[in-house]
């Protein structure tokens, strides 16, 4: 029986849920993806999705479908299973240039591209490609919390970007700390640690950096029910689920889960337990 469903799966692969670079760019734009976007995206790079490119191919769609007018965005965090003050208390030091991203095959191939730009958080850092690149990511090193006030994050609701999962968990949506930090000071507990931790950042110019930063508290950590959140977008129709090929995809824009957690908060409903 497993031996028929695997060719059962690669005859699909070849045939119905096959697709290129013009059927993905066809269903981004199908999607409400389009010039001058701020386009975010989340991703498990999935070798059998049906999709008949490369990871750069997937990139290369993505940017022609939003064009030079609009901006990529992901994540390259630098560790993977830990916390990020894990990462810090056992001495890792995020190197602009050099650490690779850990967040998945497709954000690696998008830090190495040309005119890629990284921010100097040393938990968070962004990446970014388009329309004022260096702008968005400037000055996150300054934010000593990393989701709050002049990071990427809050650029993202004032772009309006539109955030995009392909293959992943909702709970890869890095936006959700910034939804939370904007009701902060409604939780009944600290969402981040009282004492900063001091971060290492190698910059462009290979100087290190001393960064202060802040981290989710344990007790964030441990209340946080992001399933509650979920549920409740899905019913306000804040997400959107959708399949090209073998390949998932979740849509929503920042916006709308913005209003749509302040929504929730006055219904007196949380996402922590």
């Amino acid at each position: 029986m497993k031996k028929l469903k695997k060719l059962i799966k690669k005859f699909l692969l070849k045939t119905v849920w096959k697709y290129d670079e013009y059927k993905l760019a066809s269903f981004l734009t199908a999607n409400g993806i389009g010039k001058g976007d701020t386009l975010v995206v989340h991703s498990s790079w999935l070798a059998q999705n049906g999709f008949t490119g490369t990871p750069l191919d997937f990139i290369n769609v993505m940017k022609s479908v939003i064009t030079d007018d609009g901006l990529l965005v992901m994540m390259s965090m630098p560790y993977h299973n830990q916390s990020s003050a894990e990462f810090i208390r056992g001495g890792g030091v995020m190197k602009v240039r050099r650490s690779p991203s850990k967040m998945g095959l497709l954000t690696e191939v998008f830090r190495r591209g040309r005119d890629t730009r990284r921010s100097l958080s040393p938990t968070h850092p962004v990446l970014a490609w388009g329309r004022d690149a260096e702008q968005f990511v400037a000055g996150h090193q300054l934010c000593i919390e990393p989701f709050g006030k002049g990071s990427p994050f809050e650029k993202m609701l004032q772009r309006e970007a539109k955030i995009m999962v392909v293959d992943a968990p909702f709970s890869t949506i890095t936006f959700t700390h910034f939804l939370e930090d904007s009701v902060a000071d409604q939780l009944p507990f600290l969402l981040y640690e009282n004492e900063p931790l001091t971060g290492k950042v190698v910059d462009n110019e290979d100087v290190e950096l001393e960064v202060p930063v802040k981290v989710l508290s344990e007790e964030a950590n441990a209340r946080r029910r992001e399933q509650h959140l979920v549920d409740y977008f899905i019913k306000e129709k804040v997400i959107k689920h959708s399949k090209l090929g073998a390949t998932n995809f979740i849509f929503l824009e920042c916006a709308e889960a913005y209003s749509g957690i302040h929504t929730m908060y006055r219904q007196h409903l949380s996402m922590f337990e």
